[in-house]
C-alpha cells in the first residue's frame, strides 16, 4: 500500500500512468509464477502442457459477460508495461473490440473483486488452465498490541488432477512474500 501511494503521489512527475493494486498482483503472480510450473500449465486430460512464460488472463466484467482477455509474457514486462497493457486489454474487452486471439492462451487467471468490495470468494478454474488467482477486498485488521494494518484475502481454487495441495500452498506461500515485499519483488 505504501509503495501504491509513493507511484501515486509520483506518476504525473515520472510520466507513469496509474498503477493499481491490480496491476502490482498481476506483477507478483507472474514472478512468483515463473517458479511454480505446476500451477502455469494446461490439463488435457491425460497430459500436461506447461508454459515457458507466464500468460496471465484478467476476468474483465463487460456488458456482453465476464471476459477474460491474456496478457502474453507477463513475466517479461516491467510494471509500467504490464499497467498499460492490462488497462489496454481490459478497455477492449470493455468496448467490445477485443481481438479473439487475445481471449485464449492464458496459461493462469487472475480474478480481482476488491472493487466490489467482496471480502471472500471462490473462483472457478478456466479450463484447461489449471488454477486461478481470487483476489478480495482491502480490510483493516487489528494485530495484538492494538495497531491497524490493511490485510487482503487471496483464494486459489486449483485442479487437483494437475496439482497437489503442497505444490499450491508453496505458490501461495510465495506470492504472499512477494506482495508484503514488494519493492524487493521489483528487483526480481
Amino acid at each position: 500500500m505504501a509503495y501504491r501511494a509513493q507511484l501515486k503521489d509520483n506518476a504525473e512527475k515520472l510520466g507513469l500512468n496509474n498503477i493499481t493494486i491490480n496491476d502490482i498482483i498481476l506483477y507478483a503472480a507472474a514472478r512468483a509464477l515463473k517458479n511454480h510450473e505446476d500451477l502455469n500449465a494446461h490439463f488435457l486430460g491425460d497430459k500436461m502442457r506447461y508454459f515457458k512464460n507466464v500468460n496471465i488472463g484478467m476476468a474483465v466484467d463487460t456488458p456482453r459477460g465476464l471476459l477474460v482477455p491474456t496478457i502474453f509474457k507477463a513475466d517479461e514486462m516491467t510494471l509500467s508495461a504490464l499497467s498499460a497493457e492490462a488497462k489496454s486489454v481490459a478497455k477492449a474487452a470493455q468496448g467490445g473490440k477485443i481481438s479473439p486471439d487475445l481471449l485464449t492462451g492464458a496459461s493462469f487467471t487472475v480474478s480481482n473483486l476488491g472493487s466490489f468490495g467482496v471480502e471472500s470468494f471462490t473462483p472457478v478454474v478456466n479450463p484447461p488452465q489449471v488454477a486461478i488467482l481470487g483476489v478480495c477486498n482491502i480490510q483493516y485488521k487489528m494485530k495484538a498490541d492494538g495497531s491497524v494494518y490493511p490485510a487482503m484475502g487471496l483464494s486459489l481454487t486449483y485442479d487437483h488432477r494437475a496439482v497437489d495441495g503442497a505444490p499450491a500452498s508453496r505458490f501461495m506461500q510465495e506470492l504472499c512474500r512477494m506482495l508484503e515485499n514488494f519493492s524487493v519483488t521489483l528487483a526480481l
